[in-house]
């Protein structure tokens, strides 16, 4: 059984009354797809933490909703043969990742199912769902936020994660799913904090793996002493860092190169240290070749990409194509992206900035014949432009989504205009967490 509710109802939890914090036991039915395991208590669907199908665990109950409740397992009566020792000691305390204790396997099925499940009811015609496009399980992401807090006993920085639904520092000198570069750097990085003069300035780090490098950018708050900045130049230049200072004023470069990351075809896609990029390489890859192949591109297309962001899609797919337009909100990305597209050489394409919060109709590049479409919205989805995007008539629209609720909320708009799901398919691109990255290719009936 699968459900989707608002992920955000866990970071904001909702007020109990002392009643429903009594320990209940319950055997768990089923898993969801964000690694929950599901029971039901008085008739209400629960979501326990840390509880895997066939178990039976006590639990307390953390909110309780109308629909729904949020529970976490606090002591087995019985324990599945399947359950996983967690690989972190950190496991259930940092606000990363929650599904450790879950095979694999059992992770990417809840999440398939749970999708294909959900989509399948959407409409009577057949879906085709491939299989999951997956990657390595652990040492996978690329990219990590460093809080740092001063501590008064050892008058030293502690750095690490937030615990998870609060501000504690959980310390770190590793972590079992970032890459081999960032873990390499972090007893290195608190070697050097520890020599830092004035430590209660600072605020937090970023370490970013680059095809070129690793890039850092460090926040402080108030004007760095030349002691400590000597010490960190000395630093990025010894471990062959970029490296970004962030104040209140803004960021700046203050050392090496600007990152890149490339793609096997030769591509490659400049961005700042800020900008998003997809954290797991291998699959974002594997992901933007998947889309251009189920589009079935070709020399006649004129294709237009929404969010596009600084070109993640669209410099691929404007090399397989007659033109290509990308469309982004945010002016600054507009032109990065066109700084990619020029570096790159790449001249049948096209970038705007369009407030897709409007309708875009009459905007003079909406006016062009598109045939094909892809989109990569944010978490909210893109019920807000779907309307407009309707109206331009395309043959094939991609959807590509990081949260399934809102991309079946999505497809139901999809499908009243005309659209059918031609296939469908779950991309890993976050094992051991409950986000579900997925592709879904939509038709004309």
């Amino acid at each position: 059984m699968a459900l989707f509710y608002t992920p955000n109802t866990a970071k904001h939890p909702a007020k109990i009354s002392p009643k429903s914090t009594a320990r209940q036991t319950v055997k768990i039915q089923s898993l969801d797809y964000q690694g929950l395991g599901v029971a039901k208590i008085n008739g209400k669907t629960w979501f326990i933490e840390n509880a895997l199908p066939h178990e039976k665990v006590e639990c307390r109950i953390l909110e309780d909703k109308l629909q729904y409740g949020h529970a976490t397992a606090k002591k087995w009566r019985v324990k599945s043969s399947e359950r996983l020792e967690p690989k972190c000691a950190h496991f259930m305390r940092c606000g990363g990742c929650q599904g450790q204790h879950i095979p694999i396997e059992m992770q990417r099925k809840a999440k398939e199912s749970a999708l294909f499940k959900r989509l399948s009811k959407l409409q009577s015609a057949p879906i085709s769902f491939q299989p999951m496009i997956c990657g390595d399980a652990w040492a996978y992401r690329r990219r990590v936020r460093l809080s740092l807090c001063f501590n008064p006993n050892t008058k030293q920085i502690d750095m690490g994660f937030r615990q998870k639904n609060t501000n504690d520092l959980i310390t770190v000198q590793s972590c079992e799913v970032a890459e081999s570069a960032i873990n390499y750097l972090l007893p290195k990085l608190t070697a050097l904090l520890e020599k830092f003069s004035a430590p209660k300035q600072l605020g937090h780090i970023e370490l970013v793996v680059a095809d070129n490098g690793v890039a850092m950018l460090l926040r402080y708050t108030k004007k760095l002493s030349e002691i400590d900045r000597t010490l960190l130049l000395k630093f990025t230049e010894q471990e062959k860092l970029m490296l970004f200072l962030q104040s209140d004023e803004g960021i700046e470069q203050s050392y090496g190169d600007a990152p890149y990351y490339q793609f096997s075809d030769g591509i490659k896609l400049h961005f700042d240290i800020r900008d998003f990029i997809q954290v797991n390489r291998a699959l974002n890859e594997r992901m933007v070749n998947t889309a251009l192949d189920w589009l079935e591109l070709n020399q006649q297309d004129c294709v237009l990409d929404l969010f596009c962001g600084m070109g993640n899609f669209t410099l691929p797919l404007a090399k397989r194509v007659k033109s290509a337009v990308g469309i982004e909100g945010v002016f600054e990305m507009v032109q990065k992206a066109e700084q990619n597209a020029a570096r790159n050489q790449i001249k049948n394409i096209e970038f705007f900035q369009a407030d897709l919060d409007q309708s875009f109709i009459e905007q003079p590049w909406a006016r062009q014949s598109f045939n094909k479409i892809l989109l990569d919205p944010p978490r909210s989805g893109a019920a807000f432009a779907l309307n407009a995007l309707c109206e331009l008539k395309a043959e094939k629209i991609l959807y590509v989504s990081c949260n399934p609720a809102t991309l079946v909320r999505d497809a139901e708009i999809l499908r009243d205009f005309g659209y059918k799901i031609e296939k469908s398919a779950v991309i890993d691109m976050f094992p051991h967490t409950g986000h579900l990255e997925s592709i879904t290719l939509f038709t004309t009936k």
